[in-house]
């Protein structure tokens, strides 16, 4: 069974590791992207997972405490706008064992609502890791959050890079990997957005 564990940090990453596999001093590096070149003749192409967003968990929709739930209520509205993924071979030339990591900037967009008088937001977010039959590997769950300077309502940004050290060993490479990500929503914002809220 393959040893697991989470550990968040914020510099100079957030590290999100799937497990620690153990290098040679032969090891190197090969950096890579979703449309990576094979670097190795004769050999697979190093190839990164592939990342999605998960279908219902794009947007939230936060209210304030109680039962409204009218355009008033709306303390923060979010979607996910954007996301920034990029991977780097770590792995053995003779063997190709090793790992991959993939490192993921999640990218949103924030409006304030009408009954968010403080200003500010927290958004949940998760990423979770599936190997090529759909099984759960890992799941994190994150959170960003800051504030609306000034006058303003909208906003975009980028949280802090999240990093996954995914096990690699012929024939698997980070392609027989998914990555899906998205808001971390309740019950009630999933039917919420299920709705057409």
């Amino acid at each position: 069974m393959k040893n697991t564990s989470l550990k968040k940090t914020y510099k100079p990453a957030v590290m999100f590791t799937l497990f620690c596999a153990l290098l040679t001093s032969a090891c190197s590096s090969i950096e890579s992207t979703i449309d990576a070149m094979n670097v190795f003749k004769d050999r697979p192409p190093l190839l990164c997972p592939e990342v999605s967003v998960l279908a219902d968990s794009e947007r939230i929709t936060i209210f304030k405490e109680g039962q409204g739930r009218d355009i008033i209520d709306i303390k923060t509205e979010a979607m996910v706008d954007d996301f920034v993924a990029k991977c780097i071979y770590q792995v053995d030339d003779d063997t190709m064992v090793g790992q991959v990591l993939v490192e993921l900037n999640f990218g949103y967009t924030v409006s304030r609502g009408p009954a968010n008088q403080e200003g500010t937001y927290s958004l949940p977010y998760f990423v979770t890791i599936l190997d090529n039959n759909k099984r759960i590997l890992n799941k994190g769950v994150f959170e960003v959050g800051s504030s609306f300077s000034g006058n303003r309502y909208r906003l975009s940004g980028y949280d802090e890079p999240i990093v996954m050290a995914i096990p690699v060993a012929p024939p698997v490479t980070g392609i027989d990997f998914s990555i899906y990500i998205g808001f971390q929503l309740t019950p009630e914002q999933i039917t919420y957005n299920q709705r057409g809220g």
